[in-house]
């Protein structure tokens, strides 16, 4: 008897599972569909829009994030060239700064995504510029990951300093 009643409420749990991967399976296809439709194009507008007002060069911009303290933020915008971007879907990007320097950039909200295809282009991004550490600690567990030695991994002894960009809105420029 307890057999009985137990094959339905098996059932039930199988057939409730299903649906949720097959759910889960056409959300991804979204996804990669409109993923697709994102290709660079010029004068391209992601996020919310803005005019380019009193935008910065890529060596202002650098003088900017040395003047700027932990927790100090700025709101602003500049002008650089894309150098690499998230691959999977374009949730970062890292923009190029005089000194062999960038800036790594995501997006407020994570609300926009930029396309895949943008490195080497120039882009125009608003919004908020900050220092961001990265402790000893995380900085040897990158290391690690990245296959470094144990003498490398043991020279890393202080934390590093990252510039950041929040991006309320990017766009391409000619």
């Amino acid at each position: 008897m307890k057999k009985l009643l137990l094959l339905p409420i098996l059932l039930m749990f199988l057939a409730c599972g299903s649906k949720e991967t097959k759910q889960e399976k056409e959300t991804v296809t979204d996804d990669t569909s409109e993923e697709k439709e994102l290709s660079m194009t010029t004068d391209s507008q992601f996020g919310e829009a803005f005019s380019s007002a009193e935008v910065k060069a890529d060596s202002e911009m650098l003088a900017m994030y040395q003047d700027l303290s932990l927790g100090d933020t700025i709101q602003v915008q500049f002008q650089s060239e894309v150098e690499s971007v998230c691959a999977k879907k374009g949730c970062w990007m890292k923009l190029d700064l005089p000194e062999d320097m960038n800036v790594h950039v995501t997006f407020k909200d994570y609300g926009f995504f930029v396309p895949k295809d943008s490195k080497g282009h120039e882009m125009v991004v608003e919004g908020r510029a900050f220092i961001e550490e990265t402790d000893v600690e995380t900085l040897k567990h990158y290391a690690e990951d990245a296959g470094k030695s144990k003498e490398d991994i043991a020279a890393i002894t202080s934390p590093k300093l990252n510039y950041r960009f929040i991006a309320e809105g990017a766009k391409t420029v000619k």
